[in-house]
């Protein structure tokens, strides 16, 4: 059992990064540590998804043996080749993380990637739920005409479908989602974990499908500091999953892989996730 003051950070990565968090959570519930009784869960991108799954009606087990029966209702893509390149060069170009997210919030904005109904479907199938539950889950987008992050929650007037669709618009991937007149953009366009954005003040379990940052303010490291001495475990994928995940977290044929990876990393994790938990924050 969680901490009541815990928060659970759950990081961006794909529809591979669905799979793993999915597959290490149910893992640990089976080895009796239930993450999902944290005070507060952050999710973005695929951490969004997590997270709205958590928080609803379906069990860990069933959402775990929903990642082995395989997700037919996604749809895999790539993100390589120039459009890859125009993503990399503006995030590395000078300026700050709202700086770089402005850049290419501006970039998905111009982009031909499909339309937004064909994405919303499938964000709608992926949810357990169509509505808010009462668990305080944040979820970060980003305003793709500024750059500034927001953290949506229960208490804005926006549906959860929508709110998990707009945190999981990979740019140049995915189209923008319009909510009250703006159009957001996938929160890890600001960084991939957005570990310094965690509520409250006691320890953060993080679960980091993907860490990468171009911004020194954006790496995982810089972000734990920002947390001053709150007891803080980030959990990374093993080789094994990165292994069955291979080079493109978009592909949906390798979920059962790495849903199952996440399962068996479970028991590596454990021992030091307990053992976080029961201290105090300084």
């Amino acid at each position: 059992m969680a901490r009541s003051d815990s928060t659970l950070v759950l990081g961006g990565g794909g529809i591979g990064g669905i799979a793993w968090q999915i597959g290490l959570l149910a893992g640990l519930s089976h080895l009796g540590l239930d993450l999902r009784q944290a005070k507060s869960i952050l999710g973005t991108s695929a951490g969004s998804t997590v997270g709205a799954q958590l928080t609803g009606s379906a069990t860990l087990e069933e959402r775990y043996e929903a990642q082995l029966a395989g997700v037919p209702y996604e749809i895999s893509k790539s993100f390589a080749g120039l459009n890859l390149a125009r993503y990399l060069l503006a995030a590395s170009l000078p300026g700050s993380l709202q700086r770089a997210s402005q850049r290419i919030g501006h970039l998905a904005r111009g982009a031909d990637v499909g339309p937004v109904e064909e994405r919303r479907a499938v964000i709608e199938k992926r949810l357990p739920n169509s509505e808010w539950s009462d668990a305080d889950l944040r979820l970060v987008v980003v305003d793709a005409g500024t750059g500034e992050h927001r953290i949506l929650t229960r208490n804005d007037d926006v549906k959860l479908a929508d709110a998990v669709a707009a945190s999981c618009a990979v740019p140049l991937v995915w189209p923008p989602i319009e909510l009250e007149g703006r159009f957001y953009i996938d929160g890890g366009a600001r960084t991939p974990v957005n570990l310094d954005l965690a509520p409250g003040t006691g320890p953060v379990v993080a679960l980091a499908p993907l860490t990468m940052s171009f911004k020194r303010v954006g790496t995982i490291s810089a972000q734990r500091r920002t947390l001053g001495e709150r007891p803080v475990e980030i959990i990374k994928p093993s080789p094994e999953a990165r292994k069955a995940q291979g080079r493109n977290p978009l592909d949906k044929t390798v979920v059962p892989a790495v849903a199952r990876a996440g399962w068996e990393q479970a028991r590596a994790e454990i021992s030091r996730i307990k053992a976080m938990l029961l201290q105090k924050a300084q």
